[in-house]
C-alpha cells in the first residue's frame, strides 16, 4: 500500500456528501494503490449511514465509527493506527481542499518526512473572509508566542507523513480536539523532522464546528498543552531514507517507481 488517506468526520452529513464522492472518484482514476479511511467521530446525525452508502462500490475505502465524540485529533489517531500506507495523510471532510492536491503532497513526501498544506504562502489560492484571515493570524501569533515553533498556518486540515513518523507522532498524542495540530508541530520541530510547507488551493465552506466561545477555550487549552509538553523528550529517529527502507522491510510496502509515478503532480 502506497498511501493512506484519512478523512475525520463529525456531523458532516451535508458536507461529506459533496466531498467524499469527488475523493473516491479521483482516487479511482488517479491514485493507484491507496486506501481511504473515513473516521466517524461519534456523529449524532446521519454521517455514518451517508458514508456507508457512498463507499459501497469502492473496496479501497473503509469506515471506522464509534459512538462517543472524542475530537478530531482522536479521529485522525484512529485512522493512523489503522493505516497501512507507506505515506499517511489526512484531509478535511468539508471539501475546502480539493482531492487534486493529494498527488502534490505525495510527491513531496518522497523528499520530506512531513508535508503540510499552508494557506499563508503567497502562491496559495485562498478564498475566505477578512475576519477569518484576521482570526487566523491572531491564533497563529499566539501559538508561536507560546511554543516558539514559527508556524503560520497551524490548523490547515491537510497534513502528510512518512508512516513511521505518523505512528510516532500519534502514539502519545495528548490533544484530542482542535489544537492537536499544534502539538504535532511542536513535536515535529523538537524531533527535527524534515518539514515542507505545501502551497494549496483552499476555500472556506459553511458549516464550521467552531463556535464564538471556542477561541477563548482554545487559548486556555493551549496554555495547558504548553505546560504538559514542558518535559517532552524527542524520539530517536533514523534518516529519511533509512526510515523508509526499514519500514518497507517490516511492512512489505512497495517502493516500486511505477507506483510512485502515479502520484506525480497534475
Amino acid at each position: 500500500m502506497l498511501v493512506s488517506i484519512i478523512v475525520p468526520a463529525y456531523n458532516e452529513e451535508k458536507r461529506i456528501n459533496g466531498f467524499l464522492p469527488s475523493l473516491l472518484s479521483f482516487s479511482k482514476k488517479h491514485l493507484r494503490n491507496c486506501e481511504i479511511i473515513i473516521v466517524d467521530d461519534g456523529s449524532t446525525d446521519s454521517t455514518k449511514s451517508v458514508v456507508q452508502q457512498l463507499i459501497q462500490q469502492y473496496p479501497s475505502a473503509k469506515l471506522i465509527s464509534y459512538p462517543e465524540n472524542k475530537g478530531k485529533g482522536n479521529a485522525v489517531r484512529e485512522g493512523v493506527s489503522a493505516s497501512k500506507g507507506k505515506y499517511v495523510l489526512f484531509i478535511d471532510a468539508d471539501g475546502s481542499i480539493p482531492p487534486e492536491e493529494i498527488p502534490n503532497m505525495v510527491q513531496k513526501l518522497k523528499e520530506h518526512q512531513v508535508v503540510v498544506g499552508s494557506r499563508r504562502i503567497d502562491v496559495s489560492k485562498v478564498k475566505t473572509s477578512p475576519l477569518r484571515k484576521f482570526t487566523g493570524v491572531m491564533f497563529n501569533a499566539y501559538v508561536n508566542l507560546l511554543f516558539r515553533i514559527d508556524i503560520y498556518d497551524n490548523l490547515c486540515g491537510f497534513k502528510g507523513f512518512e508512516k513511521s513518523i505518523a505512528k510516532a507522532l500519534f502514539s502519545d498524542l495528548q490533544s484530542m480536539r482542535w489544537i492537536f495540530d499544534v502539538e504535532l508541530f511542536y513535536k515535529i520541530k523538537k524531533n527535527n523532522y524534515t518539514l515542507y510547507h505545501l502551497p494549496i488551493s483552499w476555500e472556506h465552506r459553511d458549516g464550521s464546528k467552531i463556535r464564538l466561545i471556542d477561541p477563548l477555550k482554545m487559548a486556555i487549552e493551549l496554555l495547558k498543552l504548553r505546560c504538559s509538553l514542558r518535559n517532552y523528550q524527542p524520539k530517536a529517529s533514523l534518516p529519511l531514507g533509512q526510515q523508509t527502507q526499514q519500514q518497507n522491510e517490516l511492512d512489505g510496502t512497495s517502493s516500486n517507481p511505477d507506483d510512485l509515478n502515479q502520484f506525480k503532480s497534475r
